[in-house]
């Protein structure tokens, strides 16, 4: 009997996955010839090789239709496009991010390269799930990368430190994790997402089991979102990590572990929303408050970011708490509007650094005569993720606040404004240092000719995103029509 290979493909799906196909083999191309390169020479080249196989991954995926499952445990929606999109423009701003830092790193390997592109593509993978077993397995995948890559520089002792406390949680919240799934499965019977919606809703009701199930599953995401209570890593992390590490893991894990979040709660538990609503909600108010707070005595920008980064998880979580597609489309918003943010502030970090070797916010000091294009990205960048207007993170702000308005939890929106001031007081000291204090050092920074130009494009999104974002969030908002209000 001949057997075509083609229909067999397409009725399973895989060519679906083809963009994962190209950043997995990217990567693997990027390891072989680093074999080839003399040892301790730069590396930069692989690094926009892998730039470039993450566009090229980037235009197969939006080529895609939507809408077909591929093996039972995972589909291609609408959603899982966004989300993908989202992580392929994260890693092309950390490959670029890799490439300025890399003089920094003593015997430089261009297996990091490599390594950001494995932990894409298991990004990409999570964007997909749609079972349990192929959530864990997708996260364990991507977990391991981030590990080694938080604790890259091994020979720097708060590296370390950080890259093993990182280490130590993770496999703690991957335990809270299998448990959740275990007792799940127990209460249910399935594994998959729409067949444990059907059986929760014929039940009635969470109860038992199911409720200690998803207990233990939310607390265990945590982790990925940085969010309390597994928020603990983050700033030793932060701070210790080489800095491209750092902006991946506040941008890029944080949107792998919210598209977790809203599969889970959205589609598998989205009929019993009134038993997790209040649990989000209690999880979102304390990390908005001990974010929020905690960031404002902090002396290292990294560690501010972190911090930040906590109370930023609790704006989002606000948008799961409000269980409804307006939420999800909230949070889709914030994700991207948070992407461009995180990645110009981050450049100027990076290129900071490399010209001063400080990450203390002190050294920034008169920042504004030294390089004004690194202190108006500072400005931009810091003030777009405190939400102020008129940049995208205001608007995304906004949208977040409205959608918890919207379900009547009108204390939590107003809890959210209250640390949004205090965020904007926290990044104000980093910008009055840049701008209105004299400089310790006058030597005047260079910034390269391609951190110019990403700069500059970085700078204008993030504007475009808060004075006319209505493009955007209407077809966000159209995206996450999946998850039904």
């Amino acid at each position: 009997m001949d057997v075509n290979v083609t229909n067999i493909v397409n009725q399973l799906g895989v060519g679906r996955l083809i963009p994962e196909f190209i950043v997995i083999g990217t990567a693997i191309l990027v390891l072989v010839l680093d074999l080839f390169m003399a040892k301790g020479g730069e590396r930069k080249g692989l690094g926009y090789l892998a730039i470039l196989g993450s566009i090229v991954a980037g235009l197969s995926l939006i080529m895609q239709s939507h809408g077909s499952s591929m093996v039972g445990m995972l589909t291609q929606d609408s959603v899982a496009i966004f989300f993908k999109i989202i992580f392929i423009i994260t890693a092309i701003f950390v490959l670029f991010m890799a490439t300025l830092y890399e003089e920094r790193i003593r015997a430089w390997k261009g297996e990091y390269y490599s390594l950001i592109m494995f932990a894409v593509s298991g990004m990409m993978l999570l964007s997909s799930v749609v079972d349990l077993i192929s959530l864990f397995v997708t996260l364990e995948f991507m977990a391991i990368t981030l590990y080694i890559l938080a604790a890259y520089t091994k020979d720097e002792s708060h590296t370390v430190e950080g890259g093993l406390k990182y280490l130590v949680t993770g496999a703690l919240s991957s335990g809270f994790l299998l448990y959740g799934i275990t007792f799940i499965y127990g209460a249910t019977g399935v594994t998959g997402f729409s067949e444990i919606a059907a059986s929760v809703n014929a039940g009635g009701g969470i109860d038992g089991f199911l409720a200690i199930g998803i207990f233990l599953m939310v607390i265990g995401l945590t982790f990925k979102i940085g969010s309390i209570p597994f928020h603990v890593w983050v700033p030793d992390v932060y701070q210790g990590a080489p800095t491209p590490t750092t902006a991946f893991l506040a941008a890029g894990s944080k949107a792998a572990g919210f598209i977790l979040l809203l599969r889970f709660l959205f589609t598998a538990l989205g009929g019993v929303k009134g038993g997790w609503v209040p649990f989000i909600t209690a999880i979102a108010a304390a990390t908005l408050i001990f974010g929020n707070l905690a960031a404002m005595p902090q002396k290292n920008i990294k560690r501010m970011i972190a911090y930040a980064g906590i109370g930023s998880a609790g704006y989002l979580l606000m948008g799961v708490a409000s269980a409804s597609s307006f939420g999800a489309g909230s949070i889709m918003f914030y994700l991207l509007s948070y992407i461009f943010a995180i990645a110009g502030t981050f450049i100027a970090i990076i290129i900071f650094s490399n010209s001063d070797d400080s990450d203390s916010i002190e050294a920034y000091a008169g920042l504004s005569r030294r390089s004004p294009l690194l202190a108006v990205t500072l400005f931009i960048g810091l003030l777009s993720l405190a939400g102020v207007p008129p940049l995208g993170g205001f608007i995304a702000k906004l949208y977040i606040f409205a959608a918890v308005m919207k379900e009547g939890i009108i204390w939590l929106a107003a809890l959210g404004v209250i640390m949004a001031v205090v965020s904007m007081y926290y990044f104000l000291l980093v910008i009055k240092r840049v701008y209105l204090h004299d400089p310790v050092v006058t030597e005047p920074i260079k910034v390269p000719a391609p951190a110019v130009a990403a700069l500059y494009l970085i700078n204008t999104v993030t504007v475009i995103l808060g004075i006319y974002p209505g493009p955007v969030t209407d077809w966000v908002m159209r995206i996450a029509e999946v998850f039904v209000s």
